[in-house]
């Protein structure tokens, strides 16, 4: 009896998740808003400091969370459902971020500082903490992963987890001091985004010298 290959090209997968967060990203400059009198336009917009700040945040991570995507799916031969089912999962967390986005820097400067930047954390956990379990399971699954690929896999599953162990330590000082833990995320999306890029141009530097 000859076994049904049950496997998926990743080519479908790739493109709808870049368009979601191509979209997503887009929203989050929309979330925005333009003060509607010229009186007083710099001290509107610096009034306006955690749409601003909010925005740095959730623009930084989600550009991070892309990179990290992309070297994923580089690493893969095929997907199957339940990698679909998986990675639909973290879309959905990506692309509830403008929402919480907007929701925490709204209430920032109010009562409401603590519940809006403790949720906007745990956004920012469950997005970057499935992208490690992606990977895991791409790794343990027979057939999605390209054999030569696999130690990229498994270093793209060790740097994941130290940036969700952070982020989950921001959300908790969340709870207590809100505004600096809307610092703490910044810092940390901005590492998340910057590091695979200085270890890309480390690469094209080390491959020049060895012509």
């Amino acid at each position: 009896m000859r076994r049904v290959d049950l496997s998926l090209p990743t080519g479908r997968l790739e493109a709808f998740s870049d368009g979601v967060y191509a979209i997503v990203i887009t929203l989050l400059v929309l979330e925005l808003d333009v003060p509607a009198s010229p009186d007083r336009l710099l001290s509107a917009l610096a009034e306006n400091w955690p749409s601003f700040l909010g925005y740095l945040v959730s623009f930084a991570f989600i550009g991070a969370s892309w990179v990290a995507h992309v070297k994923l799916t580089r690493c893969m031969s095929a997907c199957d459902d339940v990698f679909v089912g998986l990675n639909l999962i973290k879309l959905l967390f990506v692309s509830f971020l403008p929402f919480t986005t907007s929701l925490m820097a709204n209430h920032l400067t109010g009562a409401g500082q603590r519940p809006a930047a403790v949720l906007f954390g745990l956004n920012l956990v469950m997005a970057n903490a499935m992208l490690t379990v992606l990977a895991a399971y791409s790794l343990r699954a027979k057939g999605l992963a390209e054999p030569e690929r696999r130690a990229d896999l498994r270093r793209l599953v060790r740097t994941q987890w130290p940036s969700t162990v952070l982020l989950v330590a921001a959300t908790v000082v969340a709870a207590f001091f809100p505004a600096a833990a809307v610092i703490f995320y910044l810092a940390i999306s901005a590492l998340m985004l910057i590091r695979p890029l200085v270890r890309i141009e480390r690469t094209i530097r080390v491959g020049r010298q060895s012509r």
